[in-house]
């Protein structure tokens, strides 16, 4: 019944979507743990979701719950209310916990009973969408993977579809984080024309996959709904800000379907469509950009106010500025115990997939620019073979924490 109502739905969009594009909401892991945090999840990613008019489908990518799989009932009722279809994958926290049953792995009956099924496909505006468990069991509880029969059963829809159909494989945990990868990379390159998506991280970054026989695939990680797990000081609608490590603010990715292709927009919750990027002054003569979901073959170039011309920033292996900020906040809350603080994010300090920079101490007309720019907006023209972003972040100078501090980080 339940596929019966998606497929019935999913016609409906592309009935009424005939003519145009296909937009896709690309969600992980909104990841609630009690009822403060649906009601967190229901005030952002769920009312947010709901309110676009835009999205023929959203796509959720596991870890609706936090091992509380009572909160999937209340999570359905939201989903069902949101105002376009929804398809989920079940995550390695939907589980069910049957505690001292010894014996008795955990398991996915209240998930399937609620939810829906873990495997199943379907075409939607030309776009093949497969939708996957990778949750298994491992040495260490769970691990990432496919069962022989969900490889025989993926390889049976990928050599049915035709060459030229795009497919977009959606799991939980990324496949570059697979066991025993090399029997899949096999079945995923029977097909040309794939798109991976996943959560579980709670970092938003791309990657590209080189399979046997030179094929090129996209991964892409989405992020967190929830963020650092809803942690942090609150915002003026009082949900967490709950930056992730990877410097990136809670979000979710928007594809664009079209002719065969697709591009991609990371979309931070409850911000404006530009609000792609935050620039930050550094050194004294270094700018840093962090740009939300950028990719390893980005291109960026910028504009510094009062200066002539593009300059081209390099991509950097370290830490996003938001990432130091989170650090020196965290070591001034009180006690031995700030790790338990609800405002403690708890930061790893790792490099982002998405900073770049450049060094302006050789050029003393940009840096005299870059000195006058405080306060000031930076125009940015970035692209990669899956996204372009123009968009104008206000330079902050670093450190800015007294500042961030005092308007409670609302802004970053």
């Amino acid at each position: 019944m339940k596929r019966f109502c998606l497929a019935l739905l999913l016609g409906i969009v592309s009935l009424a979507s005939w003519g145009r594009g296909l937009r896709v909401a690309f969600v992980g892991d909104p990841q609630v743990d009690n009822e403060e945090e649906l009601g967190y999840a229901r005030r952002s990613v769920y009312r947010e979701i709901g309110a676009r008019r835009d999205l023929s489908l959203a796509v959720f990518l596991g870890d609706l719950v936090n091992d509380d799989v009572r909160l999937l009932v209340p999570t359905r009722k939201i989903l069902d209310s949101l105002r376009c279809p929804w398809t989920c994958v079940p995550g390695n926290h939907d589980r069910d916990m049957y505690g001292r049953k010894k014996g008795r792995p955990r398991d996915m009956a209240s998930y399937s009973r609620i939810i829906g099924a873990p495997d199943t496909t379907f075409m939607l505006r030309g776009v093949r969408f497969v939708m996957m468990d990778d949750v298994r069991k491992g040495s260490n509880d769970y691990e990432g993977g496919f069962r022989d029969d969900q490889k025989a059963w993926l390889r049976n829809v990928l050599e049915s579809t035709p060459q030229k159909t795009l497919v977009v494989i959606s799991v939980h945990i990324p496949f570059n984080e697979f066991h025993a990868k090399d029997s899949l990379e096999s079945i995923l390159s029977v097909h040309p024309k794939l798109l991976l998506m996943c959560g579980h991280t709670h970092t938003a970054a791309r990657h590209t996959m080189v399979l046997p026989g030179g094929l090129r695939v996209e991964e892409v990680l989405a992020g967190a709904a929830c963020g650092s797990w809803w942690r942090g000081e609150k915002d003026y609608h009082g949900i967490p800000l709950a930056t992730m490590n990877c410097g990136a603010p809670r979000g979710y990715y928007l594809a664009d379907f079209r002719k065969g292709g697709y591009s991609l927009r990371y979309k931070v919750i409850g911000r404006s469509p530009e609000s792609q990027a935050t620039a930050w002054r550094m050194d004294s003569t270094r700018l840093v950009v962090n740009l939300f979901g950028g990719s390893a073959d980005g291109v960026m170039k910028v504009r510094i106010p009062g200066a002539r011309g593009w300059t081209v920033l390099e991509r950097s292996p370290e830490p996003a500025p938001e990432e130091y900020v989170m650090h020196s906040y965290n070591n001034t809350l009180p006690g031995k115990r700030r790790s338990r603080h609800p405002s403690y994010i708890p930061m790893l300090m790792r490099p982002s997939p998405h900073v770049w920079t450049c060094d302006f101490s050789d050029n003393p007309g940009l840096l005299k620019a870059l000195l006058a720019s405080d306060g000031k907006e930076l125009e940015i023209n970035y692209s990669d073979p899956s996204m372009k972003v123009k968009t104008s972040p206000v330079i902050v100078p670093f450190p800015a924490y007294d500042a961030i501090k005092r308007k409670k980080m609302q802004h970053y």
